[in-house]
């Protein structure tokens, strides 16, 4: 079922919400009684303008989040009408439930154990029973694995990050401290606003960004040029202005298959035999929440010297729009923390 538009038009509606929040701190005096009873001011004027452009975007957000929950829901009941899954419409209420109960709450626990039962049952670290699916041992009540607290670090809003900054210290969460997280291309350092690869969370590559330093192999699937009759709206990404996932000005909603990163790894800059960033499983790094692995070169496996891990993850295009939003919220966090905005008492 299409989504595209609808869930990078979601995406660019919230950073322009997060831009104008951050734009009203900025000429948000209070109104003097000339403002009320007098003409309008250019100050009073700004603000009536900035009160219309907020009106409006959430306007707009609601739209499109109503479009996604019922694009959703008709995804779930033809799961369980043409295909025969029983457990989607449910899956996806409960997912709808979690996050209505959860959301708020930057500590909050979305990561599940799977623990196997003889029954042919497994039941998740909250104590919830159901089928076993899939061959992970973690699952998430909604959202990303990769972008869950346990894999992308504290939340700047929990009260240890708060309580951190109003004593003027490190929350020690690696990406939620003084420095924001970054949506550049580890490679190219031009933002990536579509499907990619990420190695852990905030590392990531263009899929054509991936290429094999000895033959030019890239992970990147070619997926053949269609001729596009969308309007210019559906060709900005996220952040408002015209973007592509190869450099050009357009962006395709066509599907595209994910990138091939079974077929690619990459070498480690200094020490190989001892690897503080990671821990190994089977010869695959898998980067610890608050640490940036050094990648020196990237490979095909036809051409991987011996001392190459694996790990490179592909990511789609909704869990990329969801990062944006991720590394834009934080971004907003610290901006508004910078002006003394944000309370520095929890609770607050």
């Amino acid at each position: 079922m299409s989504h595209v538009r609808e869930a990078r038009m979601l995406c660019r509606k919230t950073v322009d919400l997060f831009t104008l929040l951050s734009k009203t701190q900025e000429a948000a005096p209070a109104p003097s009684p000339s403002d009320t009873n007098g003409p309008l001011t250019p100050t009073t004027k700004q603000r009536m303008g900035m009160t219309q452009e907020l009106l409006a975007l959430v306007t707009g957000l609601a739209h499109y989040l109503k479009i996604l929950i019922r694009i959703a829901l008709t995804g779930a009941l033809k799961l369980d009408r043409e295909f025969g899954d029983r457990d989607s419409l449910t899956r996806f209420l409960e997912s709808l439930h979690a996050l209505a109960v959860e959301g708020g709450e930057p500590g909050a626990n979305r990561m599940k154990v799977k623990v196997r039962t003889g029954a042919g049952q497994m039941v998740t670290s909250d104590g919830e029973m159901g089928p076993i699916g899939g061959g992970s041992d973690a699952v998430v009540s909604y959202g990303y694995r990769s972008l869950a607290p346990e894999s992308s670090g504290e939340s700047p809003f929990s009260p240890k990050a708060i309580e951190a900054a109003a004593a003027g210290q490190s929350s020690n969460d690696g990406k939620g401290g003084s420095t924001p997280p970054s949506d550049l291309c580890a490679a190219c350092k031009t933002t990536v606003e579509e499907d990619c690869v990420r190695l852990g969370t905030y590392q990531r590559w263009h899929s054509h960004c991936i290429k094999c330093g000895t033959c030019g192999k890239i992970a990147a699937v070619p997926v053949p040029p269609k001729p596009s009759k969308s309007s210019s709206t559906d060709n900005e990404g996220p952040g408002g202005a015209p973007s592509g996932g190869s450099g050009s000005g357009k962006m395709s909603t066509a599907r595209r298959p994910p990138a091939k990163v079974n077929e690619f790894r990459f070498s480690i800059a200094g020490d190989t035999q001892v690897i503080p960033a990671g821990t190994r499983r089977g010869g695959k790094l898998i980067p610890l929440p608050n640490t940036t692995v050094l990648v020196n070169a990237i490979y095909c496996t036809s051409h991987s010297p011996h001392e190459t891990w694996s790990g490179f993850e592909a990511v789609s295009r909704l869990e990329q729009y969801a990062f944006l939003l991720n590394v834009a919220l934080r971004r907003l966090f610290l901006l508004l923390k910078k002006k003394g905005v944000m309370p520095l008492i929890p609770g607050m």
